[in-house]
This record gives C-alpha cells, sequence and structure tokens, in this order.
C-alpha cells in the first residue's frame, strides 16, 4: 500500500512539473524543479489537458455559429488560439526559433526567412484540415483533434530518444505511449480503424522525416527540437485523417 501511495505521489509530482514546463499554469512546484526528465516525458499527459481545451472551444464555438457555412474555419481558429493562450505559444515558437537557427548553421545562409515560412504554412495548413474534418464528421474531428494533441507530444520523445538515448529512457517512452491508448481508441470508434490509423502512419512518417533532417544538421535534442517536431507531427496527424475522412 505505501509503494502504490508513493507511485502515485511520484506521478502526481511529475505530472505537475509537466504543467509547469509545457502550459502556463503554475501548480505549486519550485520553479527549479521544472526542467527535468521526468517531467518530459509526461508531455502526451498535457495534450490531455490541451486537447479536451481544444475541442471545448471548438464545439462551443460551432454551436454558437451554427448554421454558419464558415463555421468549421472559424471554429479552428479560436480552438487553435485557446491551446496557444493555454502554452504560451511553446511550441509554436519553438518551431520557429529552431528552423531559424538550423538554417543559419547551414554553409552560405544568410538572412534566412525560413522559421516564418515555415510557421505560417503549418498554422495555415493545420485551420484548413481541421475545417476539412469538421465538414467531414464532427465526431471525427474531435475524436481527432483530442488525439492529435496526445500523440504529437510523443512522438518527440522517439525522436530525441533516437536523437540522444539519453535524453529519454526506453522505459520511460514506454510508460509515456500509454497516454495515447485511450485517445486512439476514441478515435477508432469515431470513424473506423483507418481514421487514427492513417493518422498515425502520416504522423509517424513526418517524425521520420524530422529524425532524417536533424541529423543531418547535427541537431541536439532540446526544448526547441521538440517544439518543432510536435508542430509538424500534429499537422501530419490531421492530414492523415482528413485523407482517411474524405
Amino acid at each position: 500500500m505505501t509503494a502504490l501511495r508513493e507511485s502515485l505521489e511520484l506521478f502526481v509530482r511529475d505530472l505537475t512539473l509537466a504543467l509547469r514546463r509545457f502550459t502556463r499554469l503554475r501548480p505549486g512546484v519550485h520553479d527549479g524543479e521544472a526542467q527535468g526528465p521526468a517531467s518530459l516525458v509526461q508531455a502526451p499527459g498535457i495534450g490531455w489537458l490541451v486537447g479536451m481545451a481544444a475541442c471545448l472551444v471548438f464545439a462551443l464555438v460551432s454551436v454558437l455559429l451554427r448554421g454558419n457555412p464558415w463555421s468549421p474555419a472559424v471554429a479552428a481558429v479560436f480552438s487553435t488560439l485557446a491551446t496557444v493562450m493555454l502554452t504560451g505559444a511553446l511550441h509554436e515558437g519553438a518551431l520557429f526559433r529552431t528552423a531559424d537557427r538550423l538554417d543559419a548553421a547551414q554553409p552560405g545562409a544568410a538572412g534566412s526567412a525560413l522559421g516564418v515560412i515555415a510557421s505560417l504554412l503549418l498554422i495555415a495548413g493545420k485551420l484548413a484540415l481541421l475545417a476539412a474534418l469538421a465538414a467531414a464528421s464532427e465526431v471525427a474531428l474531435m475524436a481527432t483533434l483530442f488525439a492529435a494533441h496526445v500523440v504529437s507530444r510523443y512522438l518527440p520523445l522517439v525522436v530525441g530518444q533516437r536523437l540522444d538515448p539519453s535524453a529519454v529512457e526506453s522505459r520511460a517512452l514506454g510508460l509515456a505511449a500509454l497516454w495515447c491508448v485511450v485517445p486512439l481508441l476514441l478515435m477508432m470508434a469515431a470513424g473506423g480503424p483507418a481514421l487514427p490509423g492513417m493518422a498515425l502512419l502520416v504522423a509517424a512518417l513526418a517524425a521520420f522525416a524530422m529524425l532524417h533532417y536533424l541529423r543531418r544538421r547535427d541537431a541536439r535534442f532540446d526544448d526547441g527540437v521538440l517544439g518543432a517536431v510536435q508542430q509538424v507531427c500534429e499537422s501530419a496527424f490531421y492530414l492523415g485523417a482528413a485523407v482517411a475522412a474524405g
């Protein structure tokens, strides 16, 4: 019983650290404790919170604008805005900075705008894909929106483990994967096996492509790389779901 209580207390502490690290929420943990590897592997759990907030806002705006043909697009904008406010644009900012940093490190690079271009294209693509999903199936959209925020926070851990095995332990990676089970099952219930299957396939391919890109540029795994991979995998997850939803 004591061991169970200690394990539960450790889990709550790690999740609290992750909340401080990946959102603007500030539960009662000292600032100096918020950057350890324990908080890193709870990132998919933070995806639950962010995903539920995104779904709530999307549903609310959709109800308020029911019957308006622009409803899915407007709901996608406000849903994304809610996640940005909750996380402080942590991953969006990381994508911008990491793209600029890696491109500037290349021989002959001068005044690159890769960070701006990558950020704009991914955000625009994300909004368009969410609107397309909502037009195909509102139920599939809700399940996908929730799962995307969870899975896209797990895949960067896989990339990080391949870049630097000491950054994320294999056992911790397996435990972090448990956060993804329920969201993917909800997707299956909403749209059949093809919906989570295609979304996972495209997101995994995007993660592999990012790993190849980062290795070619000798990038080290840090919060900037984690955020950049998260953004790419989230958009790729929506793309796969949109293809499956038709």
